[in-house]
């Protein structure tokens, strides 16, 4: 594993991020986590451009700094720059990769015991609307896929229209191992989505390496970019063998009265409408985790979320993280206060934390007879200091 920061190299990296304060603890970068300060300049640059400019006139001034958002990304991923499109969120990007994929009725979609809420109502629309089936995998007793079992039910691959993983699910530290089901998609010839939004940002990710056909991502949580801002990678290799569900005139050219065509590579996904101060923003993002080196950056979360795994336990909280491989969101229970009322505490002392319900993540959860748990996550920028603050007021209860 890569070094992680130092105490002097995280304290340079907290001095450009406007919300790194000695009042406030943020442990919810699970959730939408703190930008450093080049993303808020590029952001506020730009809306200053649309408001002396006009908007129009401000897109043409920055068309080639929007392109190399897409480069930025690409970087990151190991991909090409054509295989990476621009959506709002990581719901959309899910989503527009869902609903081209080909199903047949009869057809199942395989998925995860972890897999994430939202998704999981799109299996439930394309079971409506497509008559296809859910076939559910279960966790092993590490609490990850089951790999085997995951073999056996790709063991007829025309029967299954694609396997959808969450990488890292909403509810808990674990890291899902991504490669090992690419491995297996890949060898099925079955489409393979993969779920990064909280991966992307925390992880060292290529994509080549794992085997996904599409990977869908947010710039909010762990990548540190705007709010609004997300991504879609799309394998070159299945593109022309998909069919975007709700396209418009900017993903697809009008070329006759009765006939369109889809444009090249991944940008099919896209429509002409988005937020540019944003999109540039999260290039910004992107930039400055490849500066720092997103594999240190990792290493960094890793060792800050072993360290509060510890100092939950020892002040007797319930620590609930699953996995052989766990990442910088820690999940934990008390025995007698709730997980809102301990979110209640925490914000009362300008400690942000979040809670995960069961209605985004009923699978994994009612499986292991829970309704909510407290869901902490830290980053790069987290301090053993607030550590040690976050379990002391813990320690009142």
């Amino acid at each position: 594993m890569t070094t992680p920061f130092t105490d002097d190299e995280v304290a340079l990296i907290r001095a450009v991020t406007p919300g790194c304060t000695d009042e406030l603890v943020h442990l919810n970068h699970a959730g939408s986590s703190l930008p450093p300060q080049v993303v808020l300049d590029t952001q506020i640059e730009h809306l200053r451009r649309e408001a002396s400019r006009g908007g129009y006139e401000a897109a043409r001034d920055v068309a080639a700094d929007e392109v190399a958002v897409y480069t930025s990304i690409a970087t990151m991923l190991g991909a090409h720059p054509r295989e990476i499109a621009r959506t709002e969120h990581a719901t959309a990007a899910w989503n527009a990769a869902f609903w081209s994929i080909p199903m047949r009725a009869g057809q199942r979609i395989i998925t995860h015991d972890h897999d994430y809420g939202a998704n999981w109502v799109a299996f439930l629309r394309a079971v409506e609307v497509r008559g296809v089936k859910i076939d559910q995998i279960p966790s092993d007793p590490d609490g990850q896929i089951d790999l085997d079992r995951l073999a056996a039910a790709l063991a007829r691959p025309d029967e299954v229209a694609v396997v959808s993983l969450a990488w890292i699910p909403t509810s808990g530290g674990l890291v899902n191992p991504a490669a090992a089901v690419g491995e297996l998609t890949e060898r099925a010839s079955v489409p393979f989505l993969l779920d990064a939004c909280q991966a992307v940002g925390q992880i060292d990710i290529d994509v080549a390496s794992i085997g996904c056909d599409f990977l869908a991502a947010t710039g909010r949580k762990f990548l540190r970019g705007p709010r609004g801002t997300g991504f879609l990678y799309a394998r070159d290799s299945v593109i022309e063998r998909i069919t975007p569900a709700q396209p418009d005139h900017h993903g697809a050219e009008w070329v006759a009265l009765d006939r369109y065509e889809f444009v090249d590579g991944a940008r099919r996904f896209e429509y002409w409408e988005f937020d540019h101060a944003a999109w540039l923003g999260l290039g910004a993002a992107v930039d400055h985790a490849i500066g720092l080196g997103i594999e240190r950056i990792e290493s960094t979360i890793r060792q800050r979320a072993e360290e509060l795994r510890s100092g939950l336990r020892e002040v007797g909280l319930r620590v609930h993280d699953q996995g052989v491989d766990r990442c910088g969101i820690v999940t934990a229970t008390h025995p007698t206060a709730s997980a809102s009322e301990i979110a209640t505490m925490f914000s009362a002392e300008q400690i942000n934390v979040s809670t995960t319900h069961v209605n985004s993540a009923r699978a994994d959860m009612e499986s292991r007879g829970m309704l909510s748990m407290v869901r902490l996550s830290v980053h790069c920028t987290t301090t053993a200091a607030e550590i040690e603050r976050t379990i002391d007021v813990l320690r009142t209860l």
